[in-house]
């Protein structure tokens, strides 16, 4: 079989490999239980590396469409106009991981959507590659085990576990704990500035936890929408809420209460 055959065909055989892969991932986060997502048994990373840019092919990536795009179908408000909605402006490329030979989508599901519906080949992205000890059942142990990894790196840098104990601070989706330290890393530079001095990362994450974050949740659980989505938690739908209303500037400092146009927002969200 000459080559002008054969490359098609290992083109649709890969892609069919991977959209088993994929429905096996997306099954992982709709329907299980976000305490379960946990580390695979004897499954470990062992390194990330940095590799920069390279040219991925499409059909090696795993990723859905959006991060939260089921809660784009399933929330609404009911009154409040939709003008915030995609406030928070995308990064320019890609970032992915890479397990051997298959990538994970961290920042970019809906860019890799838009790729793979053009039928685009072949995109230029940021990879981290992850050498892993152990030998995974499914790519959903994989995405189990980038997300837990995920949850350390954010319990590290922002030491929340020690600050206050008792949050409850978890994500389905790769890329969220990201979002998160933006948050706090914005809310950060905004006391520096006021202030007029550096401003101690622990002293910005209690203030972060406490002033705009613990209120959100507070709103959300009287709204009682998580209980009609699946497999996902109250930070998803913290981070699905506010990534729809750009923090405003003020000359009165940090924001020490969520924006009362994203308050309205909460109050009135319904599932459809």
């Amino acid at each position: 079989m000459n080559d002008q055959v054969s490359h098609p065909l290992a083109m649709e055989f890969h892609r069919a490999r991977l959209g088993g892969m994929r429905a096996a991932i997306d099954d992982l986060i709709r329907h299980r239980p976000p305490s379960l997502l946990s580390s695979p048994a004897q499954l470990t990373i062992r390194a990330q590396l940095y590799r920069g840019l390279k040219s991925a092919p499409i059909y090696q990536i795993i990723g859905r469409p959006a991060r939260y795009d089921d809660l784009d179908r399933l929330l609404v408000a009911a009154h409040t106009s939709h003008a915030g909605a995609g406030a928070t402006a995308e990064r320019a490329l890609i970032e992915l991981y890479k397990i051997a030979e298959t990538y994970f989508v961290q920042d970019g599901h809906r860019r890799v959507a838009e790729a793979r519906a053009r039928g685009q080949l072949f995109l230029l992205v940021r990879v981290t590659e992850c050498v892993i000890d152990g030998a995974p059942d499914s790519p959903a142990d994989l995405y189990a085990q980038l997300l837990l990894e995920e949850y350390r790196a954010f319990e590290v840098t922002t030491e929340l576990g020690q600050l206050r104990p008792a949050h409850r601070i978890a994500c389905t989706a790769l890329g969220s704990y990201a979002e998160l330290l933006h948050q706090i890393d914005t809310y950060r530079a905004d006391l520096t500035a006021w202030l007029g001095r550096p401003i101690e990362r622990q002293l910005a994450v209690a203030g972060w936890y406490d002033t705009l974050y613990q209120p959100v949740i507070a709103a959300l659980r009287r709204q009682h929408v998580l209980e009609h989505l699946l497999g996902r938690t109250e930070t998803d739908l913290y981070i699905w809420v506010t990534s729809r209303f750009a923090q405003p500037a003020s000359a009165e400092g940090p924001l020490s209460a969520p924006p009362e146009a994203l308050m309205r927002f909460v109050a009135d969200l319904r599932c459809t």
